[in-house]
């Protein structure tokens, strides 16, 4: 499967979110004709990702500002998320894609039981995308592993730097 081109629909997704509700993108940015920033991550297992979603929180009226609304996706179970989402006191949604349409869809890597390291048993790997308020992608990065994702302040950077010079 080829990477998604910047420019092109961001892919849609339909996932449960930690309040039990059914969650559509496609509605969703009807609902919000705002930037999305759309964080995959590994699971609430890891303290790296508990540490990201955290600062994530600690900035999120700066994410507001800039008119961007935070969603974060997991493959993690939907009771871990809750559990997360609770312990972080999180005020954006939380997805989960246990059966990982959505990373799929996105071409999120996975960390497989033939990864050539052992990592926690199967899940996907760290992603960042940000999306318009037509639902076009403007902004990826895919990692392979759990460390070197940009600082809040750096997805930041990069929103505004977007904005500064759209076409």
């Amino acid at each position: 499967m080829p990477r998604l081109k910047i420019g092109e629909k961001a892919p849609e997704f339909n996932l449960i979110s930690t309040d039990g509700a059914f969650f559509s993108f496609k509605d969703h940015l009807k609902e919000h004709k705002s930037w999305h920033m759309i964080v995959f991550f590994r699971g609430e297992w890891c303290p790296a990702e508990r540490d990201f979603l955290s600062a994530l929180q600690a900035d999120i009226d700066k994410f507001k500002a800039l008119d961007t609304h935070i969603i974060a996706i997991s493959s993690d179970e939907i009771d871990r998320l809750k559990e997360l989402v609770e312990n972080q006191s999180l005020a954006f949604p939380v997805l989960s894609d246990n059966e990982r349409r959505a990373a799929k869809g996105y071409d999120i890597f996975v960390h497989g039981e033939d990864a050539p390291y052992a990592d926690h048993a199967e899940h996907i790997e760290p992603a960042i995308f940000i999306v318009d308020d037509h639902g076009n992608l403007l902004f990826q990065q895919l990692q392979s592993g759990p460390f070197g994702r940009p600082t809040p302040m750096n997805l930041r950077k990069t929103i505004k730097y977007i904005r500064e010079n759209l076409r």
